[in-house]
């Protein structure tokens, strides 16, 4: 099975071509929330310098969220035109899983949320424990958690080290395309993928500003 992958949940966006679990090629670009000129030509990119054309994939695979509200659409809005185009099937990857599967242990995950709040979930050697949920900082820090991962956990760092003085954070990439396919191949082969882009939809854990904005809320 032939997997292209993307996450563009954070402002860590990465592209992945996987043969079942046997990664090809992977493109990582730390350029922050530019995903919308950066994944198609990442993605023509590596298919081109794997000697790959679209009509050879068997699946699609991306994060749906948590994370980057402008990243996440535009990802499965991406997903949604290539996905009914090529008329292939599509697995919707949570991007805390993606990032667990980096760690082994009791791993705390964390995207910075930005306003007080980090998106996180706890994981045992990548079985997620609890969340997905949107916690208060002072919370995400206070996690039980042998490992801290995410750019999150880089941002609050001094604060988990006061709070989990036992807890390490973890210096691993934060590009998860690879880990975005194997997680869409388990899918795949558990028959967890949707078929009709029309299903697509992105794992949001609170309203965004334009939401917000319009709702008065």
């Amino acid at each position: 099975m032939k997997i292209l992958a993307w996450d563009t949940s954070t402002p860590y966006p990465s592209v992945a071509v996987l043969e079942d679990r046997r990664l090809l090629g992977e493109v990582n670009l730390n350029v922050g929330l530019l995903h919308s000129s950066v994944l198609l030509p990442a993605v023509e990119a590596l298919l081109d310098f794997l000697g790959l054309g679209k009509e050879d994939l068997d699946l699609v695979a991306a994060t749906v969220g948590p994370g980057s509200f402008t990243g996440i659409r535009v990802g499965l809005s991406t997903a949604k035109a290539l996905c009914f185009s090529l008329k292939k099937p599509f697995a919707p990857v949570v991007s805390l899983d993606a990032l667990a599967l980096k760690e082994e242990g009791v791993v705390a995950v964390g995207i910075d949320a930005k306003k007080g709040e980090v998106y996180s979930a706890l994981y045992r050697d990548g079985r997620r424990l609890d969340g997905p949920r949107a916690l208060p900082v002072e919370e995400f820090v206070s996690l039980e958690a042998e490992v801290f991962i995410g750019d999150a956990a880089l941002r609050f760092r001094e604060k988990i080290q006061e709070r989990r003085p036992g807890a390490r954070i973890s210096g691993r990439s934060l590009f998860v395309a690879y880990e975005v396919g194997l997680i869409g191949y388990a899918l795949g082969d558990e028959g967890k993928v949707i078929r009709d882009p029309r299903d697509i939809y992105p794992l949001y854990l609170r309203a965004s500003d334009a939401e917000i904005k319009k709702w008065g809320k």
